[in-house]
């Protein structure tokens, strides 16, 4: 079975072509392309599809149609180029059915199920923001009980799966954020304001500017977290992503520039704003898992996490360490999914798979 998945966020948009048989992938290729929603017109989005197909096309010697089915997740519908969600899930939908076929196209919804281009305008409540559902699903499919945690450029998203099946609190952006399970930081985006109001400088806490001048991608480009090739989303300012910029781009948060300050007080910087950013999460996930624990006995004892996305080996695994919850699986392995920088769009892939098998 061939199936093309498509996770489709506000800032990037991913896919990933994979060949299933007997449970099994066969083959599979991957694309990423940094789409931020907020900056296009609408009637780019299917030009964002169509240049997918092309990928594919020019890579893996692919036509769209011998494709069995497109299983689809998306975040974008929040961005702020729509005024509604609604409108959001329906301007998405409405371009891809202009670029594949209908009968081919399912979304993955909170309801834990898929549903075809036949029910969007009743379900689209459901479809909105549901990419940790596919991806909890298929984890599913490999293990029984995890708290599996996917760590982004964006967000954080923390999901226990029982039995195989997703089971948090909340199922939409807002109840997922009150119970801890959606934290809105990540390893690209996030601003640096989200994360500190205080830097270290010459012995002196220093408010910074509340400008948009640098990101934490800089402060993780800089601390060789993330390489250039890592550092997907647009600059703050437009200029480069080597290193030169990046510590340029650090130095305005205190209103000075390279020739004011040195990169060895903007790395003792960096530093702390990083160690700021794993406090935040650290904070998160230890309300969560208190929480889970009087929910679910499974999970007192040396409870299984599994992890992935773009920042999750510098956020999310060094943290659960420090807590002592040393029993950490990476996603990748587990699923046999071959790149964890895009393993929503592989998962919600393989979630229709197994959904279809059990039919």
């Amino acid at each position: 079975m061939l199936i093309l998945g498509l996770d489709i966020g506000g800032a990037n948009t991913k896919a990933a072509l994979i060949e299933l048989k007997h449970k099994k992938i066969i083959t599979s290729s991957s694309y990423i392309e940094y789409f931020p929603f907020w900056e296009k017109n609408k009637t780019q989005i299917n030009k964002l599809f169509r240049r997918i197909i092309a990928h594919f096309n020019s890579k893996d010697d692919f036509n769209h149609n011998k494709l069995d089915y497109v299983a689809v997740t998306m975040t974008a519908e929040l961005s702020d180029a729509f005024q509604t969600k609604k409108e959001g899930v329906m301007m998405i939908t409405n371009a891809l059915s202009q670029v594949f076929s209908e009968d081919k196209l399912q979304y993955i919804t909170t309801k834990n199920k898929f549903i075809n281009s036949d029910n969007i305008n009743e379900e689209y409540k459901y479809i909105a923001a549901a990419n940790w559902v596919s991806s909890a699903l298929y984890l599913g499919n490999f293990i029984s009980n995890a708290i599996f945690i996917d760590s982004g450029s964006t967000t954080i998203d923390i999901i226990p799966v029982i039995d195989s099946i997703p089971n948090p609190i909340g199922n939409t952006d807002i109840t997922r954020l009150l119970n801890h399970e959606l934290l809105y930081t990540g390893g690209l985006r996030a601003t640096i304001p989200s994360i500190t109001h205080f830097v270290p400088y010459k012995g002196h806490r220093v408010r910074i500017s509340f400008e948009k001048f640098a990101l934490i991608s800089d402060i993780h480009r800089i601390l060789g977290n993330i390489t250039e090739e890592e550092y997907l989303n647009d600059t703050a300012d437009n200029r480069s992503k080597a290193l030169e910029d990046c510590y340029a781009r650090l130095s305005r948060i205190i209103c000075m520039d390279l020739s004011e300050i040195s990169k060895s007080e903007l790395d003792f910087i960096a530093k702390f704003i990083y160690q700021k950013q794993l406090d935040l999460i650290k904070d998160e996930i230890k309300i969560f898992f208190e929480n889970l624990k009087n929910r679910f006995s499974e999970f007192k004892d040396n409870p299984l996490f599994v992890i992935t996305g773009l920042s999750a080996k510098f956020l999310i695994r060094p943290i659960l360490e420090q807590l002592g919850l040393t029993n950490i699986k990476e996603y990748e392995v587990l699923t046999h999914i071959p790149d964890h920088v895009s393993s929503s769009a592989f998962a919600v892939a393989g979630a229709l798979y197994y959904d279809l098998l059990n039919d």
